[in-house]
């Protein structure tokens, strides 16, 4: 069986994405990202999960973070994202990198849902869990990388992520261009998107 308009739009917005990035992506690695993106759409219509319009449109504006993350995480880490609210970029990113180890926390009960749903359906149940909680519900000091996406302020979340890496661990901003969080910059999507990767230690903010 052939593919349907949609899922051939939705492959070649992926396909773009992996060639800015540099990405080699088969179609075992591709089609669960067109999945969820299209599982992502399909729970929009019941709940608001996303802006996007389409699985293309979604996969355009929403995974270069998932990429931009994928970049620098390429190493084994048991990693936290706070606020997951629709996966995004958490599970495109436990697809891209199979060695990370992923906490998704989401305290609104029907996001959760989606979530454990996503994580079934794609087969991430041995390394991705839902916590539906909040930051201040989940173990201290006990993580390696602490992120979150449109969740909080970025000096906030500074706050919040310190007590959830270990001294050691690394903390990544999702943020646009003009932040004064110190850290390491990757500038991305045509210049509107910006992540920091930055440490406990580091007090300056």
């Amino acid at each position: 069986m052939g593919r349907t308009t949609t899922e051939t739009d939705a492959r070649a917005e992926l396909d773009r994405l992996a060639a800015d990035w540099h990405v080699e992506l088969a179609e075992a690695e591709a089609a669960p990202l067109v999945r969820f993106a299209e599982l992502l759409m399909e729970w929009n219509a019941r709940i608001n999960l996303t802006g996007a319009k389409t699985v293309g449109g979604l996969i355009a504006d929403h995974l270069p973070d998932a990429f931009a993350v994928a970049s620098v995480l390429k190493e084994p880490a048991d990693v936290v994202d706070v606020g997951s609210g629709g996966g995004l970029p958490a599970i495109p990113l436990a697809l891209l990198r199979p060695t990370l180890r992923l906490t998704l926390v989401e305290p609104l009960a029907k996001k959760a849902a989606f979530l454990r749903t996503a994580v079934r359906e794609l087969g991430l149940g041995a390394r991705a869990e839902v916590q539906a909680c909040r930051a201040d519900g989940l173990a201290q000091g006990a993580f390696d990388v602490a992120m979150s996406r449109a969740t909080f302020a970025p000096p906030v979340w500074l706050t919040v992520a310190r007590g959830l890496v270990h001294p050691a661990g690394r903390i990544l901003v999702l943020t646009v261009p003009g932040s004064a969080i110190p850290g390491r910059r990757l500038t991305y999507h045509q210049g509107r998107r910006e992540l920091i990767e930055t440490t406990p230690e580091d007090r300056s903010t």
